[in-house]
């Protein structure tokens, strides 16, 4: 990205356009190789471990979603914050686990600062990446 506001953007449609709370397909190209993830549950560093991650976890969801894949990631606000450096969202992750017994229902509401800088790419243009991705949600 070659702005804040295309940062956003790309961001945005990481929930709106790829579900990615449930698949796990994030813009990786819009963070810093080396960025921090850090939810409730867990830290780890790399963009490379949070593909490896997400490939270790999505068939289970997916099995776990059954053939409906009635999941969602609703985003329902995003804000910029150029003076601070950081991109909130707060969202909605919705979902059924139809392969269990009791077809448990997931409503989760939470937030992600994804905290970014400025940085030089390798032609010398200017890119803003995420270096901290900061997730907490509303329990």
């Amino acid at each position: 990205p070659t702005s804040s506001q295309e940062l956003l953007s790309r961001i945005r449609d990481d929930y709106t356009q790829n579900n990615y709370l449930w698949t796990g397909k994030l813009d990786t190209s819009a963070f810093v190789s080396n960025c921090t993830f850090t939810d409730p549950t867990l830290s780890f560093v790399g963009v490379d471990k949070f593909v490896e991650n997400v490939g270790n976890l999505v068939p289970v969801v997916n099995f776990l979603l059954g053939e409906e894949q009635l999941s969602r990631s609703e985003l329902l606000n995003i804000t910029l914050n150029d003076e601070e450096k950081y991109i909130e969202t707060r969202w909605n992750m919705v979902g059924e686990l139809n392969q269990l017994i009791w077809k448990p229902k997931i409503d989760v509401i939470g937030r992600t600062k994804f905290w970014y800088k400025e940085v030089e790419e390798g032609k010398g243009d200017p890119a803003f990446q995420v270096y901290f991705y900061d997730e907490m949600w509303e329990i």
